[in-house]
């Protein structure tokens, strides 16, 4: 039975993206004009109105989510920090706890645990409850985390610090939360905002308000430093109430909290994350995670190693970046206090927003090779003028405060990317997966920093600065890796719609569905079943328990039934029809592309990049006039085939009772 062929770039069955774009051009007067023929003039005015007020009122919830976004994260910008100065007035107050490595590190990696399995956790719960319903969970552990903070005690100090630490534990899931539920969310309202500057308001709301909440506890804290601790510099421990820096630090955030948490009950899932929930269901399966592994690849590497490397760098420095300060230019705890103010106002506030700017002009990889190239390159400077630069305290503010200012032009599109480069319906989850990672680089480079520079210095109580110079140019190695990675396996997402790319994965689902369903010769009787609603998770069930492989092959035929009828997929022609369809799928990496010129040429190359861009124009209408169009000529296929065997069977008959009468 002949089946259709296609042509690699499948011409025919494909709208082009020219034909698309000029229907989703149409403008409202074309559409008013088309209203009045079908008879329903008096209703005309009504459905004009009913259009507008739901326009406005998609335009007031999307303002409305952008302020509790904006509010949200930065409030998870004054956590990150609120411990930063707790250590310091620890090491300042108790010179035993400034060698007290291990006690230094587990209040700077708490809140990174917290917030590591806050993503993960916090993923799934996006992507299969929504975005909102995550976002007050998370406000609601951020709360519980601060109240825990503020009512921290122990019989001892330590005791209290350990407390301390659970708190921020706590308030870490939410936090962690933050990024998964808010940042897709608001990426979406962005998308519907304005393609062309999608990066720049999802910056805006996200990494720029966590910015400025960064510097928050600082001013917070010089005014109760400046009150409580009036007396206290480096090593000396009189006069200095440090259980009122720590409990004051907590109780100013659970404001902000309570206010967050409030408001975020009038908050809505948004309307791109509503219509893909209204697609489909929200449970993930196998093909989801096939097209992950075989077609995300080498985006998740640029996502996920990037994500690791810029915390393992920023919040090992950050986390230590006082105690590196005291120990370079020998100052007192309140005035590197205002260092770090002076710092902030100079550089490290407005050069977010200058990166939020350039990021969709420039693009994702670009901005943030160059972010990678500049840091990397002020790091080797900064370890070969180590000792000029101590011996003038001014100048090493300057030139570290200028250094660091710059890698939010790393981080702005390590932000962006996980929440571009992933479909609606996984991308919370992978957002998740990928910021998880950095977290885990941000833990692993806060646990080992103390250690390197002990051990740099040759000895088991004493940090030296040799060693530190010796661990800048470790961090400069690491940001070359980085520039490398950024280069050849970031995603470049910018002035591409993703509604587009969620068809683009749509399509691909439907199309891995049939060849998964023709390969297990699914048939029409499998399709028509009453029972198909197995799962992924279900299947690997089966797979442990089935008593044979036939039992097991008949669960895997009713999945794949499942999967096509999911997929709009309900007859064996259409299986065959679909099947044939082309997987060609860009992944918009540089490394990807360099692949396929290797193995395929320049000319199969492109070909493959114009079907991958076509399948986000597909229209499955065509199927239907393609497959009437075949009809008559399948019926005749049919014929011939059953009239074959008709045939066949008739010679067997006589050739068998000639051999019996024999």
């Amino acid at each position: 039975m002949s089946r259709p062929t296609f042509d690699t770039n499948a011409a025919q069955v494909y709208r082009t993206s020219v034909e698309m774009e000029a229907v989703d051009r149409r403008s409202e007067e074309d559409i008013q004009q088309q209203q009045p023929q079908n008879g329903d003039e008096e209703s005309d005015p009504e459905n004009l109105k009913g259009a507008e007020e739901n326009k406005k009122s998609i335009a007031s919830y999307i303002r409305y989510n952008a302020f509790g976004t904006a509010m949200g994260f930065f409030v998870n910008g004054y956590m990150y920090d609120i411990s930063t100065y707790i250590v310091s007035v620890y090491t300042d107050v108790f010179p035993s706890f400034r060698h007290d490595v291990f006690l230094q590190t587990a209040i700077g990696v708490s809140m990174l645990y917290g917030v590591m399995f806050g993503l993960l956790l916090f993923g799934f719960i996006a992507d299969y409850f929504g975005r909102k319903k995550g976002l007050i969970m998370c406000s609601c552990l951020v709360l519980l985390g601060n109240i825990i903070g503020v009512a921290s005690h122990g019989t001892s100090v330590v005791g209290g610090i350990w407390m301390m630490n659970i708190g921020l534990g706590v308030a870490g899931l939410g936090m962690g939360g933050e990024y998964t539920c808010n940042v897709p969310n608001a990426m979406e309202d962005s998308e519907g905002v304005n393609i062309k500057t999608r990066g720049r308001r999802t910056s805006m709301l996200v990494m720029c308000m966590e910015v400025i909440g960064n510097y928050m506890p600082f001013v917070v804290q010089i005014i109760i430093i400046a009150a409580a601790c009036r007396n206290a510099y480096l090593g000396a421990a009189s006069h200095c109430h440090y259980e009122i820096v720590k409990r004051v630090s907590f109780a100013v955030a659970t404001i902000p909290v309570i206010c967050v948490l409030i408001y975020r009950t009038r908050m809505r899932d948004s309307e791109m994350f509503s219509k893909d929930k209204q697609r489909g269901k929200s449970r993930y399966d196998a093909i989801d995670l096939y097209i992950v592994c075989r077609h995300f690849a080498f985006r998740s590497v640029g996502a996920v190693l990037n994500w690791f490397l810029v915390d393992y760098i920023n919040y090992s420095m950050g986390t230590f970046g006082v105690i590196i300060l005291q120990s370079v230019i020998g100052v007192s705890l309140l005035k590197s206090l205002w260092i770090t103010l002076a710092e902030g106002g100079a550089y490290l506030i407005w050069l977010p927003f200058v990166a939020a700017f350039v990021v969709d002009r420039l693009g994702r990889r670009k901005t943030e090779v160059f972010g990678w190239a500049f840091l990397a390159s002020a790091q080797l400077i900064n370890a070969g003028a180590f000792w000029p630069l101590k011996r003038h305290p001014v100048g090493w503010i300057f030139w570290s405060t200028f250094v660091f200012g710059f890698q939010y032009f790393v981080f702005v599109p390590v932000y962006l990317i996980p929440a571009e480069a992933f479909p609606t319906k996984i991308r919370a989850t992978m957002y998740g997966v990928s910021s998880s990672f950095g977290k885990c680089g941000g833990i692993v480079g806060t646990t080992i920093f103390p250690h390197m520079w002990v051990n740099f210095s040759g000895s088991a109580h004493a940090e030296t600065l040799p060693a530190l110079r010796l661990t800048m140019w470790f961090y400069a190695g690491l940001e070359y890796l980085a520039l490398l990675l950024a280069f050849f396996f970031v995603p470049e997402y910018s002035q591409k719609s993703l509604v587009k790319e969620d068809q683009r994965f749509y399509e691909l689902r439907r199309r891995y569905a049939a060849r998964f369903a023709k390969r297990l010769n699914v048939t029409d009787e499998d399709l028509q079943e009453d029972s198909l609603n197995l799962t992924f998770f279900q299947i690997l069930k089966y797979r442990i328990t089935s008593s044979s492989k036939e039992q097991f092959h008949r669960h895997l035929k009713n999945y794949a039934a499942t999967l096509c009828r999911e997929n709009g997929i309900r007859s064996r022609r259409r299986i065959d029809y679909v099947a044939q369809l082309p997987t060609d799928y860009n992944d918009l990496t540089l490394f990807s592309r360099i692949l396929r010129k290797i193995r395929m040429g320049s000319e199969q190359c492109a070909i493959y990049e114009k079907n991958s861009e076509e399948m986000g124009y597909y229209d499955p209408s065509v199927e239907e006039a393609e497959l009437e169009d075949r009809k008559e000529e399948w019926k005749e296929d049919d014929t011939e085939m059953q009239q074959n065997w008709s045939n066949t069977t008739a010679e067997a008959i006589v050739h068998s009772y000639e051999d019996n009468k024999v």
